[in-house]
């Protein structure tokens, strides 16, 4: 039987749990991800590159879809921008 979408598989649960050990019970590696980050000054690479490493454990990936007409009936789009005039 598989297991439930996401769930972390044995090998996960046994590296937590050595890290937990090292580090404490309270350990997570995204928050230590994120708390690295939050520090980062003057590496603006470096601190992209934590955070987006950080949102693929918050956010699903999403797949590119390529969206195409046909010869005889190409694909029309339409952009609307509306401009607002700040309020004083």
């Amino acid at each position: 039987m598989a297991s439930r979408l996401g769930s972390p598989n044995k090998n996960k649960k046994f590296l937590l749990k050595k890290l937990q050990e090292m580090y404490g019970e309270s350990f997570d590696p995204i928050m230590k991800i994120a708390e690295i980050a939050s520090k980062v000054e003057n590496d603006e690479s470096l601190k992209l590159a934590a955070w987006k490493e950080i949102a693929q454990y918050v956010y699903p990936k999403l797949k590119s879809i390529e969206v195409t007409g046909d010869s005889d009936n190409p694909l029309v789009t339409s952009v609307q921008i509306e401009l607002i005039k700040p309020a004083n």
